[in-house]
């Protein structure tokens, strides 16, 4: 997959929706600076077919679900298939980074019980908790051992939120994105 900086300044003070910052980093996207993340040919790509994708998102307050397009590219060079996915979008997972990280302010504020939380947003128990424990591994992986944390706390959502390019600094570092689960490799045939 192709990762893009969509996200343009701190994920706190975004104006603008996820579907916005999807069409944008789509549109502005260029093939003839595209780099293959498979054998690193610059400029190789060309269009592929592109496929559906939920897309749920949180705008004002209230989740939001939207069906995207999302642009494939195939390299010239090794013609291996790469998506095209902005880093408001979490690879392999139809919810936005801001959704997951909207639930969990709301879920550390306890304003609600858990149950009435997830059902508030759709979600189930098991999701929630799952995104809880994720945070809290990838929060301790990018900060390291000097912030580690063992619970969610207000300091830490906002040091995430807060993080000019956090998306794009954390994908660079990890080679997968915040919050995405990471898919087990299946031994070879």
């Amino acid at each position: 997959m192709i990762r893009e900086k969509a996200v343009l300044s701190k994920l706190n003070h975004l104006h603008l929706s996820d579907q916005e910052l999807f069409d944008q980093a789509v549109a502005s996207f260029r093939l003839d600076s595209c780099v293959c993340p498979h054998c690193g040919a610059v400029g190789r790509g060309t269009p592929g077919s592109p496929y559906h994708r939920m897309l749920i998102s949180v705008r004002n307050g209230s989740r939001m679900e939207t069906e995207l397009l999302i642009p494939r590219v195939v390299c010239g060079s090794c013609c291996h298939s790469h998506a095209f996915l902005p880093d408001v979008l979490i690879p392999f997972s139809s919810y936005s980074l801001r959704f997951i990280l909207t639930v969990l302010v709301e879920y550390l504020g306890r304003s609600c019980t858990v149950a009435a939380l997830c059902e508030k947003w759709q979600l189930a128990i098991s999701t929630l908790y799952s995104w809880i424990h994720l945070f809290l591994d990838h929060f301790n992986a990018f900060f390291d051992i000097l912030d580690h944390i063992l619970w969610i706390t207000e300091e830490a959502l906002t040091a995430v939120m807060d993080y000019e390019q956090f998306p794009a600094v954390f994908f660079a570092r990890f080679g997968f994105s915040f919050l995405q689960l990471r898919q087990k490799r299946r031994p070879p045939d």
